[in-house]
């Protein structure tokens, strides 16, 4: 929470892998807004994925990726890729907006 967040030093950076509901992600996007943290890595938010709308996809110094450190122990997961990639590559020769694309 914002709290917590306070007390870690400007030159910090958090990195959450774990689960999205870990980190207040509002109170997130606003410590990065105001230069309190000097970094943040992101593999889960809350909500995911992250709404087009939310305020951490305008903040400087964060890097957020797609769900991807739990790797691909599943062979399920493995199907999962497959079929998103496959899905891509055709909207990809089809001149079509991309699916999981991070800006």
């Amino acid at each position: 929470n914002a709290q917590r967040l306070a007390l870690m030093k400007p030159t910090a950076i958090l990195v959450n892998a774990g689960r999205g509901t870990g980190v207040d992600n509002l109170a997130l996007a606003e410590a990065l807004q105001a230069g309190k943290l000097w970094g943040v890595a992101l593999d889960v938010t809350e909500p995911e994925p992250l709404p087009q709308d939310h305020p951490l996809w305008d903040c400087p110094n964060l890097l957020l990726t797609p769900h991807v450190a739990g790797g691909d122990h599943l062979d399920q997961t493995v199907r999962n890729i497959v079929a998103i990639a496959l899905e891509n590559l055709r909207h990809f020769m089809a001149g079509e907006p991309l699916r999981n694309r991070v800006l």
